[in-house]
């Protein structure tokens, strides 16, 4: 549009903007003409234009033209104006050449914003620079503005880095560039394993709409640099991946009092490792330096991980059963985790101090207010029975009698009890010459029945052993792991049995004299002691079953059986009286 100034018989000026002066929202042209049939110099002064506007760029041009036989002459200038400001501008009077232009208003309007893609994906790195093993972390966000029925994303991963996601995803709504967008975000800890530079690729999504159509994208590429270990990293690390945090603790725990400690118990004692800013799983295994006298069995690792504040503490416990096979002062060895300080940049080492541990024999285990009856050995057939009360009140003196009388009930029944037990030993015994004369009659009539039928196969003992044994050994199993140990001094013996069915196994000091293994020794005392005292929790079964695995595998297999099986007619082999009882093993039948 050209709007020309009022003219003069000498000059004309005219002011021509290249939009329209009601829908100014970006930079515009501006042409000033001065138009005089004389020559005259001078420019144009801009200096009230730049209140409102930034002048961008000035370009001028000087023509001349015939009119009517005069000599036109023409001067213009081509400003390149933005406005600063919105609403209503105005381009105030411009003296040219001695002359003024009339005024022009603008209402300039807010720039448009730009049109929001329905679809964005982006992954931002907290951190584009580290150590090998400093825990970084990668977000991942899906922006969109539509209605999604369906949607996939590729997974994280680079050679030589390793991605585990933080938890589970989260929806939720953010205004972006002043659009409102649907959000879905996952998070990912990062590690790198060793220096170099890594790029993590471009990660690609595929959603479907609302109308099923499907929509593929991709976010940009990011690049990582990780730099080697300064020289205090490297030798505190010694070779393996440092544990770098901002805070790093260590604790212990222990079941029960070590004070009351006695060979062939199992005690539990917790290693705790806490920090703050790393994931859970790549906390630092713990392990114990083994002792003389103390066989230690590590359990699972627990795993506990709290998100406060922005702040992830993570937590790994690993109980550890300490089995002490021998009596004595022990010193266990100090624990000690080093660690990398993120926030100042220094070496740290958290300790557990040595301690001391005593230990005393098996038999000393003896509570100052219980009472212990005698038990008889084989060839002993008198019960010896101690009673220690302690008492603090006169009241209960009583009581002592009472305990006293119960006592001597007990060991005359299991006097009696085994008296009778001897005498079905030496009934048993006066039966098996008859037994093996009408066996060898047996066996003599059917051997020339067995010679006419040379060629049929006469099936051995071997394979119903082998089979029995590895049933016995499965059962056993079974109580082991459910911890009851009624059931598996039943079964043990069971097993035993058929372990070595040319010996005698009849108590747990015949186990111990054929397995010859000093841990299976105090592991059987330790179930011994857990039968006395029903009330205590310190037997575990799964000690007993390993050590038994562990002598299954080391052992040679029994001998295959040459001859027949044994008729059925066999009596079966019956506990001696040194057996005691496998359920409630002190309670005695008193004999007829």
């Amino acid at each position: 549009m050209l709007l020309a100034l009022a003219p003069s018989s000498q000059a004309a000026i005219t002011l021509t903007p290249s939009v329209d002066q009601g829908r100014i929202n970006k930079p515009f042209e501006l042409v000033i003409e001065s138009t005089q049939y004389r020559s005259a110099s001078g420019s144009p002064d801009l200096s009230p234009l730049q209140q409102d506007f930034r002048i961008l760029s000035n370009r001028s041009i000087y023509l001349t033209k015939r009119d009517n036989g005069r000599t036109l002459y023409i001067s213009r200038w081509t400003l390149n104006l933005s406005p600063k400001r919105t609403g209503t501008l105005v381009i105030p009077p411009i003296r040219v050449k001695g002359e003024l232009s009339p005024p022009l208003s603008f209402q300039v309007l807010p720039k448009p914003r730009p049109k929001a893609p329905p679809l964005q994906l982006e992954t931002v790195l907290s951190s584009t620079e580290g150590y090998p093993g400093t825990p970084l972390s990668l977000t991942v966000q899906l922006f969109y503005n539509i209605t999604l029925q369906h949607a996939e994303l590729t997974q994280p991963t680079t050679e030589g880095l390793r991605f585990l996601p933080q938890g589970t995803q989260r929806s939720y709504s953010q205004q972006r560039n002043s659009n409102p967008y649907q959000v879905i975000e996952q998070r990912y800890w990062l590690q790198a394993l060793k220096p170099g530079d890594y790029q993590i690729p471009a990660l690609h999504f595929t959603v479907s709409d609302e109308r099923g159509k499907q929509v593929t994208g991709e976010s940009q590429p990011l690049a990582l640099t990780i730099v080697p270990l300064p020289p205090a990293l490297a030798e505190l690390a010694g070779g393996q991946l440092p544990l770098i945090s901002s805070q790093v603790s260590l604790q212990q725990q222990w079941q029960r009092q070590t004070e009351t400690a006695q060979a062939g118990d199992t005690l539990i004692r917790s290693i705790i490792i806490e920090a703050q800013g790393l994931p859970a799983q790549w906390l630092p295994d713990i392990r114990l330096a083994s002792v003389d006298g103390i066989s230690v069995y590590s359990q699972p690792a627990q795993l506990q991980q709290t998100d406060l504040d922005g702040v992830l503490t993570s937590r790994k416990q690993v109980d550890f059963k300490l089995l002490l096979t021998k009596s004595g002062q022990f010193q266990l060895p100090p624990v000690t985790l080093n660690w990398w300080d993120s926030s100042d940049g220094s070496s740290q080492t958290a300790l557990l101090e040595s301690m001391p541990l005593d230990v005393a024999p098996f038999s000393a285990n003896i509570a100052a207010t219980q009472t212990t009856a005698g038990i008889a050995s084989k060839t002993t057939a008198s019960a010896t029975v101690e009673t220690v009360i302690t008492t603090e009140d006169t009241k209960l003196h009583w009581q002592a009698w009472v305990w006293a009388a119960l006592s001597l009930i007990c060991a005359a029944g299991w006097t009696l009890s085994l008296q009778r037990n001897r005498r079905l030993e030496a009934a048993l015994a006066a039966l098996k010459p008859a037994q093996a004369t009408n066996q060898k009659t047996t066996h003599t009539l059917e051997g020339s029945g067995a010679r006419q039928g040379a060629t049929q196969q006469i099936p051995t003992g071997n394979t119903s052993a082998t089979e029995t044994l590895h049933n016995n050994f499965e059962e056993l199993a079974e109580a082991c792991q459910l911890n009851d140990p009624e059931l598996a001094y039943e079964r043990l013996f069971n097993w035993a049995d058929v372990r070595w069915p040319h010996a005698h196994v009849d108590s747990l000091e015949d186990i111990q004299a054929l397995a010859k293994d000093p841990t299976l020794t105090y592991l059987l005392k330790n179930l011994e002691h857990q039968l006395s005292h029903p009330g205590n929790d310190s037997w575990h079964g799964d000690l007993l079953l390993q050590r038994i695995i562990r002598l299954r595998k080391s052992a040679k297999q029994p001998a295959q059986a040459t001859t027949v099986a044994p008729a059925p007619s066999q009596p079966t082999k019956q506990p001696s009286s040194s057996r005691p009882p496998a359920h409630k093993p002190f309670r005695v039948t008193i004999g007829e």
